[in-house]
């Protein structure tokens, strides 16, 4: 099993380096891989930095506790990427190209027209501050699936090496070593999300009608619509899973790959196989923390289902392949998220702080030291005890949709924005997440809803009131459709 999962990670190693030889030397090279890729690459690359560990680790314990109630995240997450591949995606690319922008902070910087830089050190900030979170979540599961695999490894090491992988291919192929990592990573992922299903209830636990009776025997509310919930829970519970999909509008490490989409074409076409992921993904891994909930239904952290299952019902050869699976579903999003974070930390804070260019190499050199000090940040803060992988992927996910959801597709499709409006809606989104679950209400409804809402009313209120007369129009207005 441990030769299978190393020599994986070897393999997914030297893709990474191997990706440096063909990056340009520049900025553009370093954080976009220069903008030249298809839509498979798009697609999987985007899927697999939105699934995360949480799939494997969170939702799979999420399902395991609450039962088949946790589906209602698909519709919210297929209405999410139709809104993120048809509406966000397209005039974000075309955009992002005309104005040069690099990242989302960038676009929004340049789009409002912002000559002291404040929207895009907010958003960089933000930006930073809330990857960290969700970092740290990524290196816990690391932690969780190592720990359990292979029980007398330290779990401090295990944490920390995880960390120092990831960062090691991504300080040597940047963006481009990211995305190819990504690709072979999403579709071991994929077969394992589909095959493992199939395999355990066909072959295992005696077909899908046996499969749900068993689930009802060991509890009936496994089977119902709201995880047993009723009256305002209910409805708070069905309102967040469905929210917690809508939010994929404004993550910035998943608009980053609308941003180095080669064309059209690739954004067209690659919004297929987005559509088809999603739905594989958000099936898989609920189905996997319903077989877990039988095959140990008396498991003390729901966290741990899938691992164990897996090491009690698999050879030693597909238990190596389903570690490496896990491990694929927090690479990705790790090198995705600590990529982007340096990108706002080294480029769109500094520049903005400094108001200086630096030279390409210069550049990349600083870019290569904060993602070295960001990854470190990041496991000091999972080694500070923080626990739960789902609660830290979801404040990280809520406070991201509530900063930049509203405000970028206002930009993409209208000059209504100010950049005061910009301004309140990013803090009053943020700032309503963090009170939203400081206050403990996130247990009655998911903080993404009121974080959205919050921001939307910020932004339109404020933009409408700082308005003078006709808006300004943008250089790209006349080619959008």
């Amino acid at each position: 099993m441990l030769s299978v999962f190393f020599i994986y990670l070897v393999i997914v190693f030297l893709i990474g380096t191997f990706a440096s030889r063909f990056m340009s030397k520049s900025e553009d090279g370093f954080y976009l891989g220069d903008r030249n890729f298809g839509p498979v690459a798009t697609a999987i690359s985007a899927g697999a930095t939105d699934t995360s560990g949480w799939i494997f680790i969170g939702a799979a314990g999420f399902a395991y506790a609450t039962g088949i109630a946790t589906m209602w995240m698909l519709p919210g997450f297929i209405i999410g990427y139709l809104l993120n591949w048809f509406v966000v995606a397209p005039r974000f690319r075309r955009q992002g190209q005309q104005l040069n922008a690099l990242s989302m902070a960038d676009y929004l910087h340049k789009r409002l027209k912002d000559p002291r830089g404040i929207v895009k050190l907010v958003s960089a900030i933000i930006i930073a501050g809330f990857f960290l979170a969700s970092m740290a979540a990524q290196l816990t599961a690391a932690q969780v699936t190592v720990t359990t695999v292979i029980a007398d490894v330290n779990p401090t090491w295990s944490l920390i090496l995880s960390a120092a992988f990831v960062t090691g291919y991504c300080l040597f192929g940047g963006y481009r070593a990211v995305v190819w990592t990504d690709v072979t990573q999403g579709f071991v992922m994929m077969g394992v999300l589909v095959l493992f299903p199939i395999y355990m209830i066909f072959f295992e636990l005696g077909g899908p009608g046996q499969f749900f009776q068993t689930l009802h025997s060991i509890d009936p509310q496994l089977l119902t619509a709201t995880g047993g919930a009723t009256g305002a829970a209910a409805f708070g519970f069905l309102l967040g899973n469905i929210g917690f999909g809508i939010g994929e509008p404004g993550q910035p490490h998943i608009t980053q790959r609308f941003l180095s989409a080669r064309d059209d074409t690739a954004i067209r076409q690659g919004s297929m196989v987005a559509m088809v992921w999603v739905i594989i993904v958000m099936t898989g891994s609920n189905l996997l923390g319903l077989i877990g909930r039988i095959a140990m239904p008396n498991l003390g952290d729901p966290e741990y289902v899938f691992p164990m299952v897996s090491l009690d019902i698999l050879t030693p050869i597909l238990a190596g392949v389903v570690l490496a699976a896990v491990f694929a579903a927090i690479q990705s999003t790790f090198s995705s998220q600590v990529m982007v974070a340096t990108q706002s930390v080294a480029s769109d804070a500094l520049k903005t702080l400094t108001k200086k260019e630096f030279s390409q190499r210069t550049t990349v050199w600083i870019s290569r030291t904060t993602m070295v000090v960001l990854a470190t940040l990041a496991t000091l803060v999972a080694l500070s005890g923080w626990n739960g992988v789902f609660e830290l992927v979801l404040y990280a996910w809520g406070g991201l949709a509530a900063a930049f959801g509203p405000l970028l597709i206002f930009c993409l499709y209208s000059n209504f924005v100010t950049r005061a409006g910009a301004l309140a809606g990013i803090l009053s989104g943020t700032i309503a997440v963090v009170v939203w679950v400081n206050l403990g209400l996130q247990d009655y409804i998911y903080e993404l809803v009121p974080g959205v809402v919050c921001s939307t009313v910020a932004l339109v209120a404020v933009s409408a009131l700082t308005r003078r007369g006709t808006p300004e129009k943008v250089a790209m207005a006349h080619h959008e459709n």
